[in-house]
């Protein structure tokens, strides 16, 4: 056996004891990061935007918004629902004022032209809350995944535990650890069960780690006097006369030097160097070995001329493109790490075949150094591009025209994004002065506006108290006449209260929508009767009216066209629900049909319960007792 054969197989051994030969045990890694971490703070809605835009513009931005970030989508929708339909019922009364005053005929309808756009705000609001039931269930599943990848991992380290201890156990015990700890969001309630469980085995496996390696000493002796034995049996080789014979004991003996495992750390060396020449006395006796080597090097000589006409393929095309010179690169450090593994060739054709591979590496190394002078100069472009934006914004840095100066240096901002990379040693040194000189501007600005900031806090306070008055208002024993009343105060002041800080216009919004809600709620059934009690008196003072009976007949017949009118709609609508039907998109257009359908049936619906009203008040209210919702189904 060669010298470089022997270097092999002493590598061989030293590996089969790295680990048994540390005497320091391997603690388990902590988890730095809980089971479920929590997710970051929920960004805060500005519905400034919305306030002053239009209802098409509003749907514009929230279907913007859906898009873009669906995670938010829900609550922007909530907090602009009522923006919107305020917006809808001002402009509708605007729009009404106008008609009427541009109609004299009494016979003429009044219709609103953007009616559609409250259906259109509801179908958004529906797909809004679809996507977020969808995100939901997405996670939900993805917690199940987590779960049943952690139970996986219990089950593999519990395996460990039970089973003996091998060479790899420890590493084993470790990729275990590391993809505990990259498996993150898990349903809470088995979070402390999986950890208890966890931890429960890690620390049987490090306690019997601990007692093996003492059991792992007594072996070590033992393992000591059996490779001294083998050494003896070594120089017993060279009184062997068959040299097939010698070479097959001599393997058979480094094979079992190799399997009976580690000795002692301060006899490892001693060991080995007796065992080594031993074998060496016995390779040099062999001389007929040179010869078995030789075939080996003209094989390699094969194998590393295969590499070398690879390396000329590789070289043959020259890439353009970052991403392609790096692959390269990568593919030729391959073929170079192939060809480190493979062993020598014969000294007369070394030098040649080295030539010839290396060759095509420098070729390959000088194109791409020039290739990335390019890239370097580009770069130096760029630094000079970020230097001149630099400038600039040093000279806007001490400006008083806040708006403006503000738009400039975000412009500047957005320019400088544009930029590619500038050289690696100058990168944080030119952010950090374009940086700067930004936040010497807005630190300034901020310091100019703190009067600003007081007045909101001020506001925030108004603000709580109105809701305040909200709750006082909905435990009050009131009318609701009065309850209105004071609704509509509160929704006045409200409105004419300045912006309050940014960090709590959520809060503040949800509050006030919440205690708003909830008296509304409450004196919702008063409304709705006094309405109903309303309507009939409004149409017994009509008939009390001079012409009476004829105001009467005028609107039946205005309500009677709006009736005839909807169901026209409905028809055309169902008849062309059915000529759509076989439309590859007409799932989204059937909807649209079908909620306006049921718009269009309400509507029908309520006309009719007026029109009942009407009638009754014509026959002289004497069958109050007969219910009008029999006729006014009809």
């Amino acid at each position: 056996m060669t010298e470089e054969q022997n270097n092999i197989t002493e590598a061989e051994a030293n590996n089969l004891e790295s680990l048994e030969n540390a005497n320091v045990e391997v603690k388990p890694e902590v988890e730095l990061v809980s089971e479920n971490s929590s997710s970051p703070k929920s960004e805060e809605i500005d519905l400034s935007e919305y306030a002053s835009a239009s209802l098409e513009q509003i749907l514009v931005n929230l279907e913007k918004a859906f898009i873009e970030k669906p995670k938010t989508a829900s609550k922007v929708f909530k907090a602009v629902r009522p923006i919107f339909f305020e917006k809808f019922e001002n402009e509708k009364s605007l729009a009404k004022e106008e008609f009427l005053k541009a109609n004299e005929d009494e016979e003429a309808i009044f219709e609103f032209a953007k009616d559609g756009l409250q259906a259109t705000f509801n179908n958004l609001g529906n797909k809004i809350k679809q996507a977020r039931q969808e995100e939901r269930d997405r996670i939900e599943q993805e917690k199940a995944k987590n779960l049943a990848l952690k139970k996986e991992l219990l089950a593999a380290l519990e395996a460990i535990v039970k089973e003996d201890e091998t060479l790899d156990s420890i590493q084993k015990v470790k990729d275990i650890q590391k993809q505990w700890k990259l498996i993150r969001v898990l349903p809470k309630d088995e979070v402390q069960g999986l950890w208890d469980d966890y931890n429960l085995l890690l620390d049987k496996f490090y306690d019997n780690h601990s007692i093996n390696i003492e059991l792992k000493e007594l072996d070590r002796r033992k393992n000591l006097e059996a490779k001294i034995e083998l050494t003896k049996k070594v120089e017993e080789v060279n009184k062997e006369k068959s040299l097939k014979r010698s070479f097959i004991l001599l393997n058979k003996y480094h094979e079992e030097f190799r399997n009976i495992g580690p000795v002692p750390q301060e006899s490892r060396e001693p060991i080995w160097q007796a065992f080594k020449m031993a074998s060496d006395a016995v390779y040099e006796s062999k001389r007929k070995e040179v010869d078995a080597l030789e075939l080996v090097k003209d094989e390699n000589l094969k194998r590393k001329e295969i590499l070398a006409e690879k390396a000329e393929l590789l070289n043959a095309v020259t890439p353009n493109q970052l991403k392609d010179w790096n692959q390269k690169y990568t593919e030729f450090q391959t073929l170079f790490d192939e060809w480190k593994k493979i062993g020598p060739v014969p000294k007369s054709n070394n030098d040649a075949v080295w030539l010839k591979f290396n060759g095509v590496r420098n070729d390959f190394y000088t194109k791409r150094k020039e290739f990335f002078k390019v890239i370097n100069d580009e770069r130096k472009e760029n630094l000079s591009k970020k230097e001149a934006l630099c400038v600039k914004v040093e000279a806007l840095q001490n400006s008083e025209d806040w708006m403006a100066t503000s738009n400039e240096i975000i412009r500047l901002q957005n320019e400088w994004k544009t930029i590619g990379p500038v050289p690696d040693k100058v990168n944080q040194s030119i952010w950090k002065r374009f940086r700067g000189a930004c936040d010497v501007f807005f630190a300034r600005k901020n310091e100019a506006f703190k009067g600003q900031r007081a007045q909101e806090s001020e506001n925030l306070k108004l603000k709580d108290a109105l809701i305040d008055e909200l709750n006082v208002l909905l435990n009050a024993e009131k009318d609701y006449k009065e309850v209105i009343t004071d609704l509509k105060r509160i929704s006045a002041d409200w409105r004419s209260i300045g912006f309050v800080p940014k960090k709590a216009l959520k809060r503040i919004n949800t509050d006030y929508d919440a205690a708003s809600n909830a008296v509304y709620q409450k004196f919702n059934e008063q409304i709705k009767s006094q309405k109903a009690s309303n309507l009939v008196e409004h149409y017994a003072n009509l008939k009390q009216s001079p012409n009476g009976d004829k105001s009467l007949d005028y609107e039946m017949r205005g309500i009677q066209k709006k009736i005839d009118f909807l169901k026209e709609e409905v028809a055309g609508i169902e008849r062309n629900m059915s000529f759509f039907a076989k439309s590859k998109t007409a799932d989204k257009m059937l909807k649209d049909f079908e909620a306006k359908i049921v718009k269009s049936k309400k509507q029908i619906t309520s006309l009719k319960q007026e029109l009942a009203a009407i009638r009754n008040v014509k026959k002289g209210g004497a069958e109050e007792g007969e219910t009008n919702e029999g006729e006014a189904a009809n």
